[in-house]
């Protein structure tokens, strides 16, 4: 199949035509997590699993100083590594995704907490008010409708105290079209079928604004693009640079939050504001 850049009108880019959820459930059901595809490996350094960790640990952090109930629900939960660090810290988990692949190969001991599913009926999700956390980390941009699925998850969270969290790619940003009119990089993110809809800071928040959510934090993790801006980093000339710069983010970031988690929840929206960093992280409630 083949596919376009279309900008939708909140300002979205989207992959179209967009395939069927069928063709999109087989996709991620049979090949995602058997394969090591997109984000995911067959094995991960003890720094990697350190970065899950701790990536969680913020969240966690963020969560628990908001007085949420300390209940976790991760739609597209993966490899479960962000459920286990809750797990770990005594809060009820629930964990949701196309396939349990990667939940029974990573984290085992969570699969009595694992449904299996397609995120397109979320809305017909019985998870009650008891939950304070919804964990929607790297989904937005796989789905067919995102917004669909952010009015679902709105309709079940109205009257609750309930956070969601969201995790996007940062793509057609403005350091993207900075590095590319520089000859730096090409439009290496422009991905469907696997990534079928890219959001920057001003399209997420417009997406929220059309949703009903309201914003409590937006930050942005590392800029591993950075490494683009030196010809002696850059992993998209020469991919041999790819494990360097990924391992560099990884030490970096573990670094900034194992040293003062408050401060780089700071850092983390300051580079919000600017839009810079890989992903955007997102805390937010309903409106009132």
């Amino acid at each position: 199949m083949s596919f376009h850049e279309h900008e939708h009108n909140l300002g979205f880019i989207e992959a179209l035509p967009k395939p069927t959820e069928t063709d999109l459930e087989s996709f991620y059901s049979q090949r995602y997590f058997q394969e090591e595809h997109g984000g995911y490996s067959n094995s991960y350094t003890g720094e990697e699993l350190l970065y899950f960790d701790l990536e969680a640990r913020v969240a966690r952090h963020i969560a628990e100083n908001l007085d949420v109930r300390k209940s976790l629900l991760d739609l597209g939960c993966g490899e479960a590594f962000f459920a286990a660090e809750f797990h770990r810290a005594k809060w009820k988990v629930q964990c949701y995704d196309f396939s349990n692949a990667g939940i029974q190969r990573c984290n085992p001991q969570l699969l009595g907490f694992f449904q299996q599913g397609n995120l397109k009926d979320v809305g017909k999700l019985d998870w009650g008010q008891d939950v304070g956390l919804i964990n929607l980390s790297n989904v937005l941009e796989h789905v067919v409708d995102p917004i669909e699925i952010l009015t679902n998850i709105r309709r079940n969270l109205e009257g609750s105290r309930t956070i969601l969290r969201i995790v996007v790619p940062n793509d057609y940003s403005k350091f993207q079209s900075y590095l590319t009119v520089r000859g730096m990089t090409g439009n290496t993110w422009f991905l469907p079928p696997e990534h079928l809809s890219y959001f920057n800071r001003a399209s997420l928040l417009e997406l929220l604004s059309h949703c009903g959510f309201n914003v409590l934090s937006f930050q942005a993790n590392f800029p591993i693009e950075i490494f683009l801006a030196n010809s002696h980093s850059n992993y998209v000339k020469n991919r041999e640079f790819g494990k360097g710069a990924h391992d560099a983010r990884v030490a970096i970031q573990n670094f900034l939050i194992s040293t003062d988690i408050d401060g780089y929840i700071k850092y983390a929206e300051s580079a919000g504001n600017l839009g810079f960093g890989r992903d955007l992280v997102v805390y937010a409630t309903v409106e009132d």
